[in-house]
């Protein structure tokens, strides 16, 4: 079984939002899992039936999915990991410099959508 990569901090381009970043500007907050039984594959369908979502990969712990902006047809990189009940989340564009917050509003929508679903818990709740 491969390792899988983990979710990672963004780089300095403004096209991006991560967990794992700690500057206000890339930052999400963290994403707990609102049970310890549910499962990851779960989580990954939740976001993968998003409109204009697919899986690239999915193994273990670790799912990388591609989403195609609806005009301009851009496509950018989600990336999601499980460890420990907490969800780590990262979404970047592949081309460009600014996104004009696509990611963060991305991110936003996986959040609810996943709040929605009762399979993360509300910001703020531990």
């Amino acid at each position: 079984m491969a390792k899988q990569p983990p979710v990672t901090a963004c780089g300095d381009s403004p096209n991006c939002v991560s967990t794992e970043d700690r500057r206000a500007k890339y930052q999400l907050a963290p994403l707990s899992l609102a049970s310890t039984d549910i499962a990851f594959t779960t989580i990954v369908e939740k976001i993968a039936a998003m409109p204009r979502a697919e899986v690239v990969s999915a193994q273990d712990n670790y799912a990388h999915l591609r989403f195609t902006t609806r005009v301009l047809r851009f496509v950018d990189d989600v990336e999601v990991s499980l460890s420990d009940n907490q969800l780590a989340l990262r979404s970047a564009s592949r081309i460009g410099y600014y996104d004009f917050g696509a990611n963060r509003r991305r991110a936003d929508a996986i959040r609810r959508t996943l709040v929605e679903a009762k399979l993360v818990r509300p910001s703020g709740d531990h």
